[in-house]
């Protein structure tokens, strides 16, 4: 009998494309589940490295997934240019939100000075090193966020007088947008220099992206080009997996997320989490030649629905991306939810376990 693969060793087959696992994968996007399961109120979590790590590893051990705890939020930019953010304190925010956006106005975007990494790190930065520090201490990728660049300028400046901008005041927001992404690269090449290129696995989002947000025609013309700049920077720089999370539906965007592949000539992997809101045969069509599709079951569902119907979903989405060339993990189309019951982790181990082997 062929002894079972652990856990890493599960995921670095899928990730390297060498070998099948024996099973699809799980990785289930925890982040604020990791706090409830550990005990940790969720401000004590978000706001410590070592706590975050060890939250997250507490619910890798309990559970037996394949995740790597991986450090990011949607307020991301703010803190880091000088802004304000609050930690969640349980009583309605789960994770860190904006208090202060450092941009008020048209004049506060020409002043703001681009995040640097030569000493103390930015905002969420410097959580994000530690928990990048125990990861790799464990053969673990360090995962940090390098992306969401329009999310992050929008939060960066005052959402709506930017949401305004952007159709009055163009070239102010090209310029906050290059800035943000100057901030990412920046993380890119601190994270690099101090791990190598081989243990990093930056991670990229985009909610504000969406197409009931903006339209495709805006991506294009002002999102694209800095989702461009930051990947060609990955690619230079040798690391050779992403994750990419285009969040919401972003179907009318994946022809520019296509176009962006190919113009960085980049040789390595993209892992894909798009929201329940895209099928998986649309992003195997796009993607599946070269890249790791997950399966994105709605979180909604996984926290409302009874565990009986959850692996009947999960069992879905394996049977849609089983057998896609470039590898396929099962995921929830967004983070998982974080007052989920823990029996719907395991209707996705499950799932897994019952219909996802090799």
């Amino acid at each position: 009998m062929t002894k079972p693969m652990t856990p890493p060793e599960r995921m670095m087959a899928v990730l390297m494309g060498q070998e099948k696992p024996d099973r699809v994968p799980v990785v289930p996007f925890i982040q604020g589940y990791a706090a409830n399961i550990a005990g940790m109120p969720p401000g004590e979590f978000w706001s410590d490295g070592d706590n975050y790590f060890d939250a997250n590893f507490a619910s890798m051990r309990l559970h037996g997934y394949e995740q790597t705890p991986l450090y990011g939020y949607a307020a991301c930019g703010p803190w880091e240019f000088g802004g304000k953010v609050g930690m969640p304190d349980g009583s309605g925010e789960l994770a860190p939100y904006v208090i202060e956006s450092p941009v008020k106005t048209l004049e506060d975007i020409e002043k703001l000075e681009v995040p640097t990494f030569d000493g103390p790190l930015p905002g969420g930065f410097a959580i994000a090193d530690r928990n990048a520090e125990r990861c790799v201490a464990m053969g673990m990728p360090a995962g940090f966020q390098a992306g969401s660049i329009f999310s992050a300028a929008a939060q960066v400046a005052e959402t709506n007088s930017f949401l305004t901008w952007v159709v009055t005041e163009p070239d102010a927001v090209h310029m906050l947008m290059d800035k943000v992404s100057d901030m990412f690269i920046n993380a890119l090449e601190y994270f690099v220099n101090k791990f190598g290129a081989q243990h990093c696995m930056p991670f990229q989002a985009g909610p504000l992206e969406a197409n009931g947000m903006i339209s495709p025609v805006t991506f294009k013309d002002l999102v694209y080009p800095y989702n461009l700049k930051v990947n060609k920077r990955i690619k230079e720089l040798g690391i050779g997996v992403s994750l990419m999370h285009p969040c919401a539906d972003q179907n009318l965007n994946i022809p520019y997320y296509v176009k962006m592949r190919e113009e960085c000539d980049w040789h390595g992997r993209y892992i894909w989490i798009f929201g329940p809101e895209t099928s998986i045969p649309d992003q195997i069509k796009a993607f599946g030649d070269h890249d790791i599709i997950c399966g994105n079951v709605d979180p909604i569902a996984i926290l409302e629905k009874p565990y009986e119907q959850v692996v009947q979903l999960c069992k879905e989405a394996i049977e849609q991306g089983k057998d896609n060339p470039g590898g396929f993990i099962l995921t929830p189309g967004c983070e998982f939810p974080a007052d989920a019951a823990p029996i719907k982790v395991m209707a996705m181990i499950d799932a897994a376990e019952q219909f996802g082997r090799y």
